[in-house]
């Protein structure tokens, strides 16, 4: 009888040696500018109560995770990031990528990113919208291999 050796490999992740963030491939282009996450919040008290909102239900259904503030928007990150968050005056703009296709009302953007690989948008314009569907599929982006 013969029995395959199959060779598993862990993902290694690349930490960029100047801003400590940490990416799926080498080298991988970034920016290391740092953004004080206060200043995503100017002027913006809806918006940041909406984040407020995400962020502790991300934490209460995802676990611990790490927030990387950019000055495009701010990034939920396990071991790299699985979600961003644009802060706007009266609503939050979530993105977060998916091995899967989902048809949803509430996506206001689809991007293919590969063959196997969806970038979806969708607004959060008030507490409810921070619900359930929302967190799982959050969830399903952090898990994702």
């Amino acid at each position: 009888m013969y029995t395959a050796k199959v060779k598993v490999e862990k993902t290694r992740l690349w930490t960029c040696p100047k801003c400590k963030r940490r990416f799926g491939r080498q080298g991988q282009s970034h920016s290391c500018k740092a953004f004080p996450l206060e200043r995503h919040f100017e002027n913006k008290p809806e918006g940041k109560r909406l984040y407020q909102k995400l962020k502790e239900a991300a934490k209460n259904e995802l676990g611990p995770f790490r927030i990387e503030s950019l000055e495009c928007c701010i990034h939920f990150a396990k071991n790299f990031a699985f979600a961003g968050v644009k802060i706007f005056k009266n609503k939050i703009r979530v993105d977060f990528s998916l091995s899967r296709k989902i048809t949803n009302n509430r996506i206001v953007r689809f991007t293919p990113m590969s063959a196997h690989r969806y970038l979806y948008c969708m607004d959060v314009m008030n507490e409810e919208d921070v619900d359930p569907e929302l967190l799982e599929w959050l969830k399903e982006a952090r898990n994702k291999v």
